[in-house]
């Protein structure tokens, strides 16, 4: 984990060979398509060729490309050549970087058009993980030239133990005329593999002992992404071929990296025995050891060779004071061992993990790492990495990804106990209205943070501090009523033992009708959408296909009163809807002559709607957005707001409102922690 322990500085370089034996690059031919027809983007590509040997010492990756320029779009990306691999465990070798033109083939490839860059992807996540990318800028390129490149990676990182997880594209987001990819291995290493979309079992053979397997497409229409589809679905043709192991050898990679210290440093030991003092029961010391480690470490990780996969030692953790999650799960888990609590760190995948259950056992399925604290039989997975959780393990937010290995001998994976989340957010406001239009009107807003919520917001105002805090809540409003002032300071009371934060907010609303004040027979008020439209986001395009995400298990709720200067004619509603994995309640009601409230809660009870419930999803979603809202309207007379002819104010539902507004920065709501 330690940048440089035990290591020289690795220094990158391109090497330059033929390739393995066997791959093939002579001159590929379409035959006679029209190659203009498959152009996107300025491209067509012709072919993409993939192998994968592990027969050798070393596993090699070898990979051709070969496409067409066929308009001006296409020449810069096709004349870039870049390849990104690990210096500490990998070697590049570059095959070609040919232009083929009317007949002539020329060779661009050499060691000086190539630079070698380091670019750290995740750089503001403070993760380093040390690849580097070997760049060139193929020289003349012209429309109508077929570029080809081909390239090695050989090595792999030492800590998976040489374990195989290969995964391949067989399909493509543009037209492609061919697709190929070869694995080749011992014929006695057993392996497994899983098919993606429409892919095919391999074609295989076996020669002098080594067993090869192929996957070859021709044609095959290109994959249209849709939008808000979960992470681990893949909808289109690929294959994963990987060793056939159980999750017991995936954990055996990892569990001796793990072990138990045998001293402590006397500082931290003694901080570890403070916390067994002032609290006696392993529930209790679990949640404040956590509180203990998340506000010790800095989250800093630099994965550079096998330190990818391994944490530092418990001594290098403490004193630094920082690391990543794979430090923060070794000291949390030494912390709470010390403390009598059975623990032991869990691999988990933050966003594949709904599906590691239907995949066969692999090393590298695994990208994040937490504890398992056992207490009385129960399982409690804590994610040290994240931002101090206040509340006890009742009232903090769970860590859920579904599945989780822990790193036990023997271990096996672990589904994760789903959680009914609190209502996260529950936002109360009070509109009172004047006379005089001109006067504005009055809001009170009082919001109850729950859970992640309430630690999402702890987290801002310990970064940002509640000035900032208060001008973004106004601000917020401001993006939708127009200017405000505040009538009192914002009030903050934080029930950390609990976790919950209330928020109250007191503004003078200058002009809170839609529209300038040059109305002289009507105005109109609308109650903004900081529920609906950004819990039901995804919407109908009329030929979906996939599932559809609907993020993490949640519910929000919003009360609105509203306080009238007229009498006000409101019909009532009680609308109650259910969809795949949700659910939706409104309520309008006249509380007396001149009140009224507006009740609107969304809950969000799974994470997925599957594909084939889609269009239940849309009609519960339309049906939401017909009732997220009321518009009031009402006449005026000198200024002032009046009863209508027959006496009364009346209301017009957002499903037939002329304008329908939707918070753009619903701070209140989504807190941008």
């Amino acid at each position: 984990m330690a940048f440089g322990e035990g290591r020289a500085p690795v220094r990158a370089e391109v090497e330059f060979g033929p390739p393995p034996s066997g791959f093939d690059l002579t001159p590929y031919s379409v035959g006679d398509r029209d190659t203009r027809a498959l152009s996107d983007r300025g491209l067509c590509f012709w072919l993409s060729d993939a192998l994968i040997d592990v027969t050798g010492p070393e596993k090699v990756y070898t990979s051709r490309i070969v496409q067409q320029i066929l308009g001006a779009d296409g020449l810069q990306s096709a004349a870039s050549f870049e390849v990104v691999f690990d210096p500490a465990h990998e070697r590049l070798v570059v095959h070609a970087a040919r232009v083929h033109r009317e007949g002539q083939v020329r060779e661009t490839a050499s060691p000086q058009a190539f630079e070698i860059l380091r670019r750290e992807l995740n750089l503001e996540r403070a993760i380093y993980d040390g690849r580097v990318t070997a760049h060139m800028i193929i020289p003349d390129v012209r429309v109508g030239d077929v570029v080809e490149t081909s390239f090695s990676i050989i090595g792999a990182n030492p800590a998976l133990g040489g374990r195989l997880s290969q995964f391949a594209t067989l399909q493509w987001g543009v037209p492609t005329v061919e697709t190929r990819c070869r694995l080749r291995l011992p014929h006695d290493r057993p392996v497994r593999f899983r098919l993606w979309g429409s892919a095919e079992a391999p074609q295989e053979e076996v020669h002098d002992g080594v067993r090869q397997m192929s996957w070859s497409v021709l044609d095959r229409d290109p994959w249209r992404s849709e939008s808000d589809v979960p992470a681990w679905w893949v909808g289109y043709d690929a294959v994963h071929v990987m060793d056939d192991c159980s999750w017991s050898d995936v954990a055996d990679l990892f569990v001796d990296h793990y072990a138990a210290p045998t001293a402590l440093p006397d500082d931290l030991a003694h901080r570890i025995d403070e916390i067994a003092a002032r609290h006696a029961t392993p529930a209790a010391r679990s949640a404040e050891a956590l509180r203990f480690v998340q506000q010790s470490l800095r989250y800093h990780s630099i994965g550079v060779g096998e330190g990818g996969f391994r944490p530092r030692d418990i001594p290098s953790i403490w004193e630094t004071r920082y690391g990543d999650c794979k430090d923060a799960s070794r000291l949390l888990t030494t912390v709470l061992r010390r403390l009598g609590v059975e623990a032991c760190p869990a691999l988990v995948h933050t966003t594949m993990g709904a599906d590691l259950a239907h995949s066969p056992p692999f090393a590298g399925g695994f990208n994040h790492c937490i504890v398992r604290a056992m207490i009385d039989g129960v399982p409690h997975w804590l994610d040290a990495t994240r931002a101090t959780q206040a509340g006890d393990l009742g009232t903090m937010t769970p860590v859920f990804h579904h599945h989780a290995l822990p790193l036990i001998p023997g271990a096996t994976l672990e589904a994760m106990t789903p959680h009914d989340p609190p209502c996260l957010a529950d936002v109360q406001e009070i509109w009172t209205f004047q006379r005089r239009a001109d006067a504005g009107a009055e809001v009170e807003i009082v919001t109850v943070y729950r859970g992640a919520r309430a630690d999402s917001m702890r987290n801002w105002a310990a970064n940002d501090g509640l000035a900032t805090i208060s001008r973004r809540l106004r601000e917020d409003m401001e993006g939708i009523y127009g200017p405000m002032e505040e009538k009192a300071s914002m009030v903050w009371r934080d029930r950390d033992d609990i976790n919950e934060l209330e928020c109250v907010e007191h503004y003078h609303v200058t002009w809170p009708f839609v529209g300038d004040r040059e109305a002289e027979t009507t105005v109109r008020f609308e109650t903004r959408d900081d529920v609906v439209g950004h819990l039901l986001r995804t919407h109908d395009n009329g030929r979906r296909q996939s599932p559809i995400d609907l993020g993490s298990v949640r519910r929000l709720r919003t009360r609105r009163i509203f306080r009238f200067a007229v009498n006000t004619n409101v019909t009532p509603w009680d609308v109650a809807h259910s969809g795949p994995g949700c659910y939706g309640h409104s309520v309008l009601t006249a509380r007396n002559p001149r009140e009224a409230e507006l009740l609107l809660e969304v809950g969000i009870r799974q994470e997925t709607v599957p594909a084939d419930r889609t269009a239940e999803y849309f009609n519960f979603a339309r049906r939401m957005r017909a009732v997220n809202g009321v518009t009031f309207a009402f006449p005026l007379k000198g200024g002032k707001i009046v009863p209508s002819e027959n006496g009364e104010t009346t209301w017009v539902g957002w499903a037939v409102a002329a304008c329908v507004v939707i918070a753009i920065a619903a701070f209140r709501i989504l807190s941008p922690a």
